[in-house]
């Protein structure tokens, strides 16, 4: 089984109108591929992640022009990298590759990086629950893979 779930945890300001509102929430981050599986997270503005769900509406993705988020520290390079999501084309026949780096902030050594292979009506699932996930109607999205 190969998948990725997010959760988002909004800052308690979001919801209190009393407070000063803080955008940065805590994504969290797991993957189970056939072969490892790892979990981290990062704190994100959800803006962010709501622009990333958008951006899953492309059709058909271009090989040299993939939807790509990632977060992390100053040049997001190495171990300030933190999570990154590259989704493009597998093959001809519509087939995608979902690419993943997920490391622990705190430990940023410890990462799992790999790829598993998915397509577009599993994409589009996708796409709906990160919007439903950040409308705070679900708890977690999930991206489903072959």
């Amino acid at each position: 089984m190969n998948k990725i779930t997010l959760k988002y945890q909004y800052d308690s300001s979001f919801f209190d109108p009393k407070k000063t509102r803080d955008d940065f929430g805590r994504l969290s981050v797991s993957v189970v591929t056939d072969d490892f599986s790892g979990t981290g997270g990062f704190w994100v503005q959800w803006q962010d992640v709501k622009e990333f769900g958008e951006a899953l509406s492309v059709y058909p993705i271009k090989e040299d022009s993939p939807v790509v988020a990632q977060w992390g520290f100053e040049m997001q390079q190495g171990n300030d990298l933190i999570l990154r999501f590259e989704i493009s084309p597998a093959d001809k026949r519509g087939n995608l590759v979902m690419r993943f780096e997920v490391a622990d902030d705190h430990k940023p050594h410890n990462r799992a990086r790999g790829m598993f292979q998915t397509n577009y009506p599993n994409l589009d699932a996708f796409r709906v629950s990160i919007a439903q996930l950040m409308d705070n109607q679900i708890e977690e999205a999930i991206l489903m893979g072959d």
